[in-house]
């Protein structure tokens, strides 16, 4: 049996999600990072069958995908990660789009022109105003959803994890973020994952990014 191949630059950006997914559910699967640029990309972006042609990219059996959410939904209904019943759902289909506001705030930041004269406001307002939401939304449930994970606790681990590298600090003011954060950084497969060498923390955006992008990775990353 071919093995799913997941197709996405050499980076963490909007595929690292669906990477955690795989490990968690233990997925024999490629890996495929092209490097960050169009040229090996393009040889064979128009030879994989793709309707949307793009990365990230998911190919599994006759299933071929692109669009990180429908990755990440489609792995949800395969793996039984999409909520136990219609209020579950309703709460995951919220968060899910959430999240991509989450992710896009910040990248959408680090590539302002005036991001350095930007960055205090940002650090003191924008990014406390969207902790506090995400943690009242949280409150005292284990994950996003309820006691079950689901493929939206991955989504928002990693934006988590995102904005603790831009500031270190962040989550120690959201006890309950924090906990979260901790609570899916400690999975077994996913320190298995983190701990190996497939995991690449650095960069987590592309080189255009004036925090995220190449360099060398905080200390505290």
């Amino acid at each position: 049996m071919v093995k799913p191949t997941l197709g996405y630059w050499n980076l963490r950006g909007r595929a690292e999600p669906i990477r955690y997914i795989l490990h968690y559910k233990n997925v024999d699967f490629e890996d495929k990072k092209y490097p960050y640029g169009e040229d090996d990309w393009k040889k064979v972006k128009f030879t994989l069958g793709l309707d949307f042609p793009n990365i990230p990219h998911f190919i599994d059996g006759d299933t071929k995908l692109t669009q990180t959410v429908a990755i990440l939904r489609y792995l949800g209904g395969k793996y039984d990660l999409d909520g136990k019943d219609e209020k579950q759902k309703l709460r995951i289909s919220v968060a899910e789009q959430q999240s991509v506001d989450f992710r896009e705030t910040l990248r959408c930041f680090v590539n302002r022109s005036d991001f350095d004269s930007a960055k205090d406001e940002f650090v003191k307002t924008t990014i406390p105003a969207m902790f506090e939401m995400w943690e009242k939304f949280l409150g005292g449930r284990k994950y996003l959803a309820g006691d079950n994970i689901t493929y939206v606790d991955f989504m928002v681990y990693e934006n988590l994890d995102f904005y603790r590298l831009f500031h270190p600090k962040i989550l120690d003011d959201f006890p309950t973020l924090k906990a979260f954060h901790r609570r899916i950084r400690d999975l077994p497969q996913m320190q298995k994952y983190l701990n190996s060498s497939s995991f690449r923390k650095w960069p987590i955006f592309n080189a255009k990014a004036k925090f995220g992008g190449g360099g060398e990775a905080p200390k505290h990353a």
